[in-house]
């Protein structure tokens, strides 16, 4: 683009120094000094348009390259916003966890205390088991040879029933203290089972608390590494856009020198424009609105426009008239057609002289019906409504210039 543009205005300026040169012929060379201006400053327009072009295209792809920067980083964004939720997510994952770890272990620390409440009541019944098997041996020796020593003691057989009695009591004692210690045990043992059921479940639910935590850490490292891959593409985008940008600067740059150079080629065809001395006066000094009918103006003389975007034109030389393409276009005085050809801002136009330095000019034409040199009397049709040049719509740039100075022309005639 840098050695487009280089090239671009090195032939903007050669034209432009061509326009220069010229603008010291000879006035016996008028109307070839007319054509050759026409020609450069066509060719002006020309490279103006391709400048703007390019500048157009310049800026679009600037705009393109921009929106797509946005886009990644709006979804990096995005990114950053899932993956602090997700880390939120693992955080409050993680506390559970520890929740459930020290439910696991308060349900340890009651298993273990059920189990020393089990091993104490077990150590109790084992040592009633054994006074219990110490006393049923000795009442075994008792009924086996103890009897008669019993019978021999015992002062009547009252007394010898009454310590039987006493035996089988204390024997029936022993057996229920044993089954109530051994209902104990067994209730120790199914509360111990039922506290190892829960801290079973715990640990089954810290279990899928561990997982879920694991898939949530996976799910962050993809978005991790999504977020590390779109950092790579946003920096290569930036890159892209900053490219863009120099582009469009460099065809702004472009477009700057070729406007240059046609405002200059303007200038220079105005300037010969205005240097007729003029010619005799024609007619009888009768005037007409060139467009009968259409009277409603859509800019003034005088009024500051935007030509394009950007670039402003300061004072509007002339009034503009809104019409059908094709409307016929009067001469608003009798005269001499000293001018008809084709400008890159007035498009086709066409520049009578009325003599005492008095020209009226008709531009934007969609064709022109006089030529250099013919006598044109006031109310004649030179030329049809269009837009052409720099036009944005079908009408008619009507000027009138006074010794070569642009003045308004409603002091000249009125619309009718």
């Amino acid at each position: 683009m840098q050695k487009r543009k280089k090239l671009r205005v090195g032939c903007l300026a050669l034209a432009a120094a061509c326009l220069i040169s010229m603008a010291g012929a000879p006035a016996t060379a008028l109307a070839d000094e007319a054509s050759d201006l026409a020609n450069q400053l066509q060719q002006a327009e020309q490279k103006k348009q391709e400048a703007e072009k390019e500048l157009e295209q310049a800026k679009e792809n600037s705009k393109k390259e921009q929106a797509v920067s946005t886009a990644l980083k709006n979804d990096e964004q995005a990114l950053r916003g899932q993956i602090s939720t997700i880390v939120g997510q693992i955080s409050q994952k993680q506390s559970e966890i520890a929740a459930k770890q020290n439910e696991v272990a308060a349900k340890q620390a009651e298993i273990d205390q059920k189990q020393v409440e089990i091993d104490q009541k077990q150590a109790e019944i084992d040592q009633r088991w054994a006074n219990f098997k110490e006393r049923i041996a000795a009442m075994q020796v008792m009924q086996a040879g103890g009897t008669i020593a019993m019978l021999g003691k015992a002062t009547d057989i009252s007394s010898f029933l009454t310590y039987s009695d006493n035996l089988q009591e204390i024997s029936k004692y022993d057996r229920q203290v044993m089954d109530e210690m051994a209902a104990e045990k067994a209730a120790l043992q199914q509360l111990q089972d039922e506290l190892q059921l829960q801290k079973t479940e715990l640990e089954t639910a810290q279990a899928a608390l561990e997982s879920q935590k694991l898939n949530m850490e996976s799910q962050k490292n993809q978005l991790d590494a999504t977020k590390a891959a779109l950092s790579l593409q946003i920096q290569a985008q930036d890159e892209k856009v900053s490219a863009a940008a120099a582009d469009e600067q460099a065809a702004k740059e472009e477009y700057e020198a070729a406007y240059a150079i046609w405002k200059k080629a303007q200038e220079e065809f105005d300037r010969l424009a205005n240097s007729n001395p003029g010619a005799a006066v024609v007619g009888d000094g009768t005037v007409m609105w060139p467009l009968p009918g259409y009277t409603r103006l859509s800019s003034y003389f005088g009024e500051d426009r935007e030509l394009w975007p950007g670039y402003w034109s300061n004072g509007h030389g002339g009034v503009d008239v809104p019409a059908p393409a094709g409307t016929p276009i009067h001469v608003f005085k009798s005269g001499t057609v000293y001018n008809s050809y084709y400008s890159a801002s007035y498009g086709n136009v066409v520049m009578v002289d009325h003599g005492n330095g008095l020209v009226s000019i008709y531009a934007h034409m969609t064709a022109r019906m006089a030529s250099v040199g013919s006598v044109v009397n006031v109310g004649d049709v030179i030329g049809t409504v269009g837009s052409t040049g720099q036009s944005t719509g079908n009408h008619l740039h009507f000027e009138i210039r006074q010794n070569g100075s642009r003045v308004n022309p409603l002091n000249y005639i009125s619309p009718s």
